[in-house]
């Protein structure tokens, strides 16, 4: 099946028409008028693939969308340098917010402890200038993630810095999980049994075989897991203060922490059994029309195939 290829400058610009559009039912046409271009454009400077991992096929970004809104949570794994998966993640937020207004952003790229800070800004109460000199912003900030704050300040919509913050990370990393035994902001249960995930983490860092196990990487394990748990956390808090109608919850972080379903994914099923989770994974491949491997499809329930950065 034949997947449509979103706009690039066209596009850009009407989400900056978007995100300047004072009038809420304007901005929900404008809404459509983009995930309309996205799906018209078709292959022309398509720079990627969305596949259906139960079916193994390629599906329209429109059906990837359709299929998205009738979760609680969807986690939207990345690799965190690539332009086109940054698109894509525009583009779905902006769609799936049209289906499923109430929407909350999470964000694995902002902190627990600047969520003032950034509920400040979204309201309006700070500057830009103020909010970015003191929320410890990635570097690739303005560039990936503003675009999707941006939006989300225009629309309302509720933003949460979901991360531990570095320094209780580092000091995981460097001392172990009692490092941070009832510090502010940091997890309740950043448990670390779950071998599966151990083997993956182990391989990324390049210690293979159980030989090459040691208590440096146990560590550095738990300091990935105490983040993993922390985001699975500030996610399942949104639940717990829901009232009424159940949000959906758009999570935004790096796909080693949701691909198989393990790490944040896992560990919010353990405290949210009753949600339903779905998540879409990146690869970068420069052959993006192909069938994709056996460890590609165990990787999510979607997969973005997007073309490399450039170097």
């Amino acid at each position: 099946m034949r997947d449509s290829s979103p706009p690039d400058a066209a596009g850009e610009r009407l989400c900056s028409t978007i995100m300047s559009t004072p009038t809420p039912f304007v901005r929900l046409a404008l809404v459509s008028l983009l995930f309309t271009a996205c799906s018209s454009v078709g292959l022309r400077g398509a720079g990627y693939m969305t596949y259906d991992t139960k079916s193994g096929r390629s599906v329209e970004l429109g059906s990837l969308c359709d299929e998205l809104a009738r979760h609680d949570v969807v986690f939207l794994g990345e690799e965190h340098d690539n332009d086109v998966g940054h698109r894509l993640q525009l583009w779905t937020l902006t769609r799936l917010f049209e289906l499923r207004p109430g929407l909350v952003l999470s964000m694995e790229q902002f902190e627990a402890d600047v969520q003032e800070l950034l509920d400040r800004y979204l309201a309006g109460k700070i500057g830009e200038e103020e909010f970015l000199a003191t929320s410890r912003p990635w570097g690739n900030y303005a560039e990936h993630y503003r675009p999707m704050v941006e939006f989300a300040r225009r629309h309302g919509i509720p933003v949460i810095a979901a991360n531990i913050p570095r320094p209780l990370a580092r000091r995981v990393a460097y001392g172990g999980l009692e490092r941070i035994g009832g510090e502010n902001f940091g997890p309740w249960d950043a448990w670390t049994d779950e071998p599966e995930y151990l083997d993956l983490f182990a391989e990324a860092m390049g210690r293979h075989g159980q030989e090459n196990r040691d208590e440096g990487l146990e560590r550095w394990f738990a300091a990935q897991c105490s983040k993993d748990e922390k985001m699975a956390e500030s996610i399942a808090a949104v639940f717990d203060r829901e009232n009424g109608e159940r949000p959906l919850v758009v999570h935004l972080c790096g796909k080693f922490h949701s691909d198989k379903h393990l790490g944040s994914v896992s560990r919010l099923a353990r405290h949210k059994p009753e949600l339903s989770l779905a998540v879409v994974s990146m690869n970068s491949d420069k052959r993006i029309r192909r069938a994709l491997s056996a460890d590609e499809l165990s990787r999510g329930d979607f997969v973005w195939l997007v073309r490399p950065q450039p170097d």
